[in-house]
């Protein structure tokens, strides 16, 4: 007989059983999967685990007097304390008045990135350069570089279109609007209109997102004002490092393919196999754009349930749904260094950064498992490290950005922000650079940097060190007090006082003076640059102000290209004659080729900015590689910060019309001095040491 639909019994309260057993089951598979997934990001920083792990009460009795100032720093982030609340906001305001009107305000205190979800995504990058660079071995990081760098670069555009298109025509808006998201069959697409209708997809996706960040967003001043508000709120909906929708006909992996199909023909000696090959390359390609995605969507998740700032001490975080806490940040100098020693020998130290997860007591209901020593977990400790030069640089440029007189936080509560923000900054340099950097010291080359000197030599001859602007530089590499970065504020770069992104530079804030311009090699971002330069010279020539924009770049085969450029190209030939005969075996033969043909791929895609700029110079001047030198992008984390260059490069300087004219040839002088290489010298110094 059918059972009945109501009536009292135990029927009736079956149901609310079956609902509770079922919660409790969701509820310990999010405590078990979180941890599971703390645990396995644990595993980037290298740390061994033995004598690594400390259980809470350990923390409490080392770290006491820490807790108790985090605590009353926490309380002061959530706003609990109406003076401490206001002095933050006093902080920032204060900081906000002494930068110029083109500088974006930096964060505030609430807005440091979530440690959790920074080495999330850390472990998530790592994984996508290992399958690509396991695909096709021999194959090296930087590849992987520029594919992110132009990935998330177009990323930017796309919605950069869409929001001007809103601005231009508000009726397109509603398109987006109206259209509701399709399911099952009707989500598919033909074969004939499938690339389309991938691509129609991910306009639409990325079209909601601008939705969703239009509606906290501030709709005042000019149209160029509302498209980039609109655009700098869709920041915090996108993940900072990674394209959330990448396809295969995006310029970035057709590059990819290219870079990957040049790499396999030299691999397999030239054997006539192109079909076969671009076949591999694009299913290589395939998957590392559905692994992204799927990497993307995982880190949102976590995100959504951790949150997305960082909270410190042992409060509860509001927007975190498991009870787990953010932790907390502490600095040690090691090396056998004391601290007292630090100003005397500053390269020699280290600073260990630790990161503790903290958590909530547990419950009741799981306190009972507390008497298994192996179900009690305990908590283990992220380390990074960070030289003592660029520790103390960093702390200078975040004082200066927070400088504030009547600040009611103490000194010990601003290192605690400083210490996080800090491990929030070498977590993500690290993540750009393809997820290796810190424990095999492996990427890091798209952030290299000119030499000191090189800057001595442009305000010698532009103007003064007051008067000059880096256009890409992060906090690590950064020489200027004004500068552009990656990832500015409300974002980490904020922090150290980044100026913006430079490609969001407001043409009618352009101030006279000079722009040094040194952009990761990477085809896409090379290309958008000169584009620019190009737009605000001709802003400069109308307002007839005085602006220089001095731009290295690796030097491209052109046509247009002057006699001195000629001589360097047929002796650099000569060179490689010699070099020809000195080596005697096959495989270093092959491997030179190899290099030959990627570069090649690399010089080919670069080719049409590198000739815009040089159509458009006052003065090129071609560097010899081995001749001149950079500073390491992963300098940060090295003993040793200066390399010779692998290639030639090009110094472009770009000039408006009211400039008065220099004398090239004592200019050209003093800039290859400045950027003869110090790696050789940088070395006897160390063994001598020794």
């Amino acid at each position: 007989m059918p059972k009945p639909s109501g009536g009292s019994g135990s029927s009736s309260s079956d149901p609310p059983k079956k609902k509770k057993r079922k919660l409790d089951r969701k509820r310990n598979k999010k405590k078990s999967s979180a941890q599971e997934e703390l645990s396995a990001v644990c595993n980037i920083t290298g740390i061994s685990g033995d004598g690594q792990e400390l259980a809470d009460d350990t923390i409490d009795d080392i770290w006491g007097n820490e807790l108790d100032c985090l605590n009353e720093l926490a309380t002061a982030q959530a706003g609990g304390s109406s003076s401490s609340s206001t002095s933050i906001k006093d902080t920032t305001s204060k900081a906000a008045e002494e930068i110029s009107q083109s500088q974006t305000p930096p964060p505030t205190l609430k807005e440091i990135p979530n440690l959790r979800v920074e080495l999330a995504r850390h472990l998530q990058v790592e994984t996508l350069s290992t399958f690509l660079l396991q695909a096709c071995p021999g194959l090296r990081m930087p590849t992987f570089e520029r594919w992110l760098l132009d990935s998330k670069l177009e990323e930017s555009d796309r919605m950069q279109s869409i929001a001007e298109s809103w601005v231009t025509d508000p009726s397109s808006k509603l398109h987006f609007k109206n259209q509701k998201k399709k399911y099952g069959r009707a989500a598919l697409h033909s074969e004939e209109n499938a690339a389309q209708g991938r691509e129609d997809a991910r306009r639409m996706k990325e079209a909601r997102i601008l939705l969703d960040a239009e509606k906290n967003a501030n709709h005042e001043g000019s149209k160029l004002g509302k498209i980039d508000r609109l655009v700098m709120k869709t920041r915090a909906l996108i993940d900072a490092v990674l394209p959330g929708n990448p396809l295969e006909t995006d310029p970035s992996c057709t590059r990819l393919v290219d870079e990957i199909v040049a790499h396999k023909l030299k691999m397999n000696d030239g054997s006539d196999e192109t079909n076969t090959t671009q076949e591999e390359a694009e299913q290589v390609v395939k998957e590392l754009l559905s692994r992204c995605s799927e990497a993307v969507k995982e880190i949102q998740q976590l995100q959504s349930r951790f949150g997305t700032y960082f909270g410190f001490g042992k409060k509860r975080s509001k927007n975190s749904s498991n009870g787990s806490t953010s932790g907390l940040v502490r600095a040690e100098w090691v090396s056998g260094e004391s601290t007292s020693t630090k100003k005397s020998s500053p390269d020699d130290l280290v600073c260990s950064l630790s990161y503790i997860t903290t958590k909530k007591k547990s419950s009741s209901a799981s306190a009972s498992l507390d008497n298994n020593d192996e179900v009690q977990k305990k908590t283990k400790p992220f380390i990074v490290k960070v030289n003592g030069q660029h520790y103390h640089k960093l702390r200078r440029l975040f004082d200066k950005t927070y400088v504030s007189d009547d600040s009611s936080l103490t000194n010990d509560q601003m290192t605690h922000v400083f210490h996080a923000a800090l491990f929030a900054i070498i977590i993500r340099y690290s993540t750009l650079a393809g997820g290796q950097q810190l424990n095999v010291l492996r990427g890091g080359g798209m952030q290299g940097a000119i030499h000191d000197t090189v800057f001595d030599c442009f305000a010698k001859w532009f103007g003064t060190h007051g008067s000059g602007t880096e256009c890409f530089a992060s906090p690590f590499n950064a020489n200027m007090t004004q500068y552009y970065s990656a990832f500015p504020s409300p974002d980490i770069d904020g922090f150290f006082g980044s100026h913006g992104d430079f490609f969001r530079l407001n043409a009618n804030t352009l101030r006279p003076g000079w722009y040094e311009a040194n952009p990761p090699f990477s085809p896409g971002v090379m290309e958008k640059m000169a584009k620019r330069l190009m737009d605000l010279l001709d802003v400069a020539r109308e307002r007839d102000i005085d602006v220089t924009f001095i731009v290295i770049i690796p030097s491209c085969r052109s046509d247009r290209n002057n006699n001195k450029d000629g001589q360097d190209a047929s002796t650099e030939r000569r060179k490689k004659k010699k070099r020809k005969k000195k080596h005697k075996h096959d495989s270093e033969e092959d491997e030179k080729s190899n290099s030959n043909a990627l570069t090649n791929a690399i010089h080919h895609s670069a080719l049409s900015s590198f000739n815009i700029l040089v159509q458009n110079c006052s003065s090129h001047t071609v560097l010899s590689k081995r001749d001149h030198g950079y500073v390491e992008g992963s300098q940060h984390l090295r003993p040793t910060q200066f390399k010779e260059s692998q290639y030639d490069s090009s110094v472009i300087v770009l000039r408006s019309k009211s400039c008065k004219d220099i004398d090239t040839e004592e200019f050209e002088t003093d800039l290859r001095k400045a950027f003869k290489s110090r790696h050789l010298i940088e070395l006897q110094q160390r063994r001598d040491c020794d």
